[in-house]
């Protein structure tokens, strides 16, 4: 069978959203092919033809959805860079677009987002692009490879949360890099200049239509 043709790979889309389907309401090890097959109105012949397994449908969503990401990443960062911002405001752009990005294709990310295997590891993957842009921005700092490491999996976890309860309002997007970045100033990372202007940020998101007048005290 010609793989290049157009109603070959229409079918592998078919199969591959009858798989982020069924992610939607049940785990990865209740999905077997006969479940992906009858979702996707064709018989496990045809199933056959396109994947050796479920495996293999869920290697391809996170190939194509880390390639989506890159691509996305790639296009965005210039745009950022071309802001003059500083590093900590160019991170946060990031943080946004990134959020940005989970919020466009939810479904896909939900479907893969708990799966770890072998060679499916999504997180991971995006754990480690984070960290090393994060390094990238700020190569000064001591300690930056658990530095690098804590924000990544930080980031990481508020990510999750949107993606796993579908809570994706702009107030809760702009809060995330808010968090992660008070967080870092509590251990010892990052300065009361950032973290003021971060709580100032966080309030205004909060409250938007009142006079916040309470700071916080750094010592």
């Amino acid at each position: 069978m010609d793989k290049s043709t157009a109603s070959y790979r229409r079918m592998d889309k078919v199969i591959l959203n009858a798989f982020t389907e069924l992610s939607q309401n049940m785990q990865f090890e209740q999905i077997t092919v006969q479940k992906i097959a009858d979702a996707a109105l064709i018989s496990r012949y045809t199933f056959y033809t396109h994947f050796h397994d479920k495996y293999e449908v869920a290697e391809r969503i996170q190939e194509d959805l880390y390639e989506a990401f890159t691509r996305f990443i790639q296009k965005e960062i210039p745009a950022i860079d071309s802001t003059k911002a500083t590093a900590p405001e160019h991170q946060h752009m990031i943080d946004a677009a990134i959020l940005e990005f989970y919020r466009k294709h939810a479904a896909q990310t939900q479907a893969i987002i708990n799966i770890h295997t072998e060679t499916i590891h999504f997180t991971g993957r995006l754990k480690s692009f984070l960290a090393e842009n994060y390094k990238s921005r700020f190569p000064a700092h001591e300690n930056l490879d658990l530095e690098a490491m804590l924000y990544a999996n930080m980031a990481m976890t508020l990510s999750e949360y949107y993606i796993n309860n579908i809570n994706f309002s702009g107030n809760n997007m702009a809060r995330t890099s808010s968090y992660i970045y008070a967080f870092l100033y509590a251990i010892g990372i990052h300065d009361e200049q950032l973290v003021q202007k971060e709580y100032e940020h966080f309030m205004q998101l909060k409250y938007p239509q009142k006079d916040i007048t309470c700071k916080p005290h750094f010592s």
